[in-house]
């Protein structure tokens, strides 16, 4: 029995843990002894005037930006056998240092230029996800005096096969002679650096929004004239965070970037936890959402990428939006978009199309981001749930199209919603006096700072409390059980196990926020399940600084302590005998894991030579998750391949296979891999 039952679920994962699968590409370019040295005592002299900074306790933002350039020569010098892309990295290095060092002696002298600079620069903020210290470019005109609030663009940047920390900075931080502001723009222009490659997911995507929020506490930007603009790799990046977050933007510019997995990485028979995933990213998915902002898609017409242009504009048409097309272009009065293609242009833009498109966005720009009077909205997942005050709080089902639709009745009448797949449903409008009718049930929000609720099966409406404020939007949350919907008072306003934003998995899902690895002390059950846990956190703290440009942060287990509970979502390695944290709560996950065998699903393994691989909410901290032995579930193959296979690999659970080759190295195979319901339960195993 069991033996068949691996035969059906096995699934080679493609890697040995102890060594990396993909090959290097040959260096371009071998810096000399004497090169690296100038730039290991450049750096070291840097690192000292850091120290002695960080003993003055100085603006932890300012210490940031004169620390962003240490990190460039640090992780450059870290992979310089494949990073130095050529010669001219070494005098990169060199100046980035200088410009660290130039600013090291200002801020140590408590005169700072260059938060006040014009032109382009370089800047830093310390992530909240793993500690690191990441940059991003800036583009600030000549006309900026900080007085009023400006326009911001948010530039995503395509793939760069040759981009790190020097090259990001060397590009960012030019000379007004070499690289001069456009004399017309009057806006700033933020340009992500994205932790490199990867379109702008996971950690990619949080980086994006740290960006922004470092720049919007140092700089008068106006909140409601933000635009989101991004080609190739950003115009994939642009797709995603555009449709997932269209509240965000007052335009979105999605030039030549891929918009689906399967057909763009040239995937196919996928295993079900894999194919169900894809509705994370696959932007397709979520083409309705452009109802919701000013939007510009652009592809040329000998550019490959214009099957995914193509490809948004016939999702849409899909959902009953019309288009007719206008020359090799694509109008529509069903939406505020223009579909631009560029004439005989390969995989750049056209310099019509761009006119085209500036045109547009400053338009659609001019008046600013507007409150709309309907919003229509469709996600996945929980982790995308809000638009415009709509917050979908809980889906009957994950990764299945949930929607809702909502519609102002008319000026401080009300709305009307409708939803599908929507359990929960949390409003966030000024309701006071209004009328409130969702999926036909009506609730009346009375001035008296009530609510009642009728529907056709009550006579007299019941009041509920409900605290209004007469100035600010209230945060109302609706349920729907057995097909009816209630209004949940402030105080029952809990989740209980439930999977909601932030807390929905899969595994990848965890190293979107603050993380711990926490290494096992103890002794294991069995060696080769032990060597197995530990070579997947080996691998993770080499890959991840690599790939994601941040070291893991890891402790053992006996040094864990209550604020790392409370505050970072824990990666845990080893098993209930050699980690006392596994230990702790291992009784409270849906599993059974004794010495002898681990039980998930209704399926029983042998804990001998099976790793149990697993994301939940923390038994803790219900707050935060919990992670049992995987760091991301995708690696360095995915990495150097295209963007677009940086999708989860396990879903929210997987027991692994292992097996020891004579060499000592240790390879997994998926015996089991699946996602939990909505409850976080495992009833029924049918993968």
């Amino acid at each position: 029995m069991r033996t068949r039952l691996l035969a059906a679920f096995t699934l080679f994962i493609g890697f040995v843990l102890s060594a990396s699968a993909a090959s290097k590409p040959a260096p371009p370019y071998q810096p000399t002894d004497d090169e690296k040295q100038q730039i290991r005592a450049k750096a070291g002299e840097l690192a000292s005037a850091l120290k002695q900074l960080a003993a003055k306790k100085p603006d932890a933002a300012l210490l940031a930006d004169v620390e962003v350039y240490h990190k460039a020569a640090e992780w450059i010098l870290r992979y310089a056998d494949e990073e130095f892309y050529s010669k001219r990295y070494v005098a990169d290095a060199l100046a980035a240092l200088d410009r660290g060092l130039a600013r090291a002696k200002e801020l140590a002298a408590n005169k700072p230029s260059w938060p006040a600079q014009k032109g382009r620069l370089v800047r830093a903020y310390r992530s909240r996800v793993d500690g690191s210290v990441q940059p991003y470019g800036l583009i600030i005109p000549d006309s900026y005096d900080g007085k009023k609030p400006v326009r911001l663009d948010l530039v995503l940047h395509g793939r760069g096969g040759t981009l790190n920390e020097v090259s990001f900075i060397a590009s960012h931080d030019a000379d007004a002679k070499s690289k001069p502001v456009p004399p017309e723009q009057n806006y700033i222009t933020l340009e992500v650096f994205g932790r490199v490659n990867n379109a702008y997911r996971w950690a990619g995507e949080t980086d994006v929004f740290e960006a922004l929020a470092s720049v919007q506490q140092r700089y008068n930007i106006d909140a409601k004239r933000i635009v989101l603009r991004g080609f190739s790799m950003g115009g994939a990046g642009a797709w995603h965070l555009g449709l997932h977050y269209p509240d965000k933007w007052a335009a979105v510019e999605a030039g030549a970037g891929f918009t689906d997995t399967k057909k763009y990485a040239k995937l196919s028979d996928l295993p079900p936890w894999q194919e169900t995933t894809l509705h994370i990213y696959d932007a397709e998915d979520y083409a309705l959402n452009a109802f919701n902002v000013p939007l510009v898609a652009y592809a040329g017409e000998d550019d490959p990428a214009l099957r995914c242009t193509t490809a948004m504009r016939e999702a849409l048409e899909r959902e009953g939006f019309k288009f007719k097309p206008d020359g090799l272009n694509w109008l529509t009065t069903d939406l505020r978009a223009i579909f631009l293609v560029g004439p005989k242009t390969p995989h750049r833009w056209h310099p019509e199309s761009k006119a085209a498109s500036d045109k547009f966005i400053n338009e659609a720009v001019a008046g600013g981001r507007q409150s709309p009077t309907r919003v229509r909205f469709v996600t996945y997942t929980t982790r995308f749930n809000l638009c415009f005050g709509f917050t979908i709080a809980a889906l009957e089902k994950q990764y299945q199209r949930a929607e809702v639709d909502a519609e102002q009745v008319a000026p401080r009448k009300g709305f009307r919603v409708k939803t599908s797949n929507v359990s929960r449903l949390t409003i966030s409008v000024l309701l006071e006096g209004l009328d409130l009718a969702i999926d036909g049930q009506s609730f009346h929000f009375h001035a008296a700072r009530t609510a009642s609720i009728r529907d056709h099966t009550t006579a007299t409406p019941k009041p509920q409390p409900f605290r209004f404020s007469k100035d600010k939007p209230s945060q109302i949350t609706f349920e729907r059980r057995d097909g009816k919907w209630s209004l949940l008072a402030n105080s029952d306003n809990t989740f209980a196990m439930r999977k909601r934003h932030g807390l929905q998995g899969p595994i990848d899902d965890a190293f979107m926020e603050p993380f711990l690895c926490v290494r096992p002390t103890g002794a294991p059950n069995h060696a080769l399940a032990n060597d197995g846990a530990k070579a997947r956190l080996e691998l993770f703290a080499k890959e991840f600084p690599k790939w994601m440009r941040g070291d893991v942060q890891v402790k053992d287990d006996t040094a864990i302590t209550k604020d790392d509970i409370a505050n970072q979502n824990l990666i845990l390695f080893g098993d209930p005998s050699s980690n006392k944290l596994i230990a702790q709560i291992a009784d409270k996950l849906p599993i059974k894991w004794t010495k002898d065998t681990i039980t998930l699903g209704g399926k029983t393994f042998s804990a001998a030579d099976h790793v149990l691989v697993m994301i939940y909410p923390n038994p803790l901290n219900p707050s935060r998750y919990v992670v049992l032995n995987s760091g991301h579930t995708f690696g360095e193959k995915e990495f150097r391949g295209t963007n677009a296979l940086l999708f989860p690999r396990l879903g929210d659970y997987a027991v692994l296979k292992l097996t020891k080759s004579a060499a000592g190295d240790v390879s997994e195979e998926v015996a089991l891999a699946g996602l939990f319901d909505e409850q976080w339960e495992l009833k029924e195993n049918k993968q």
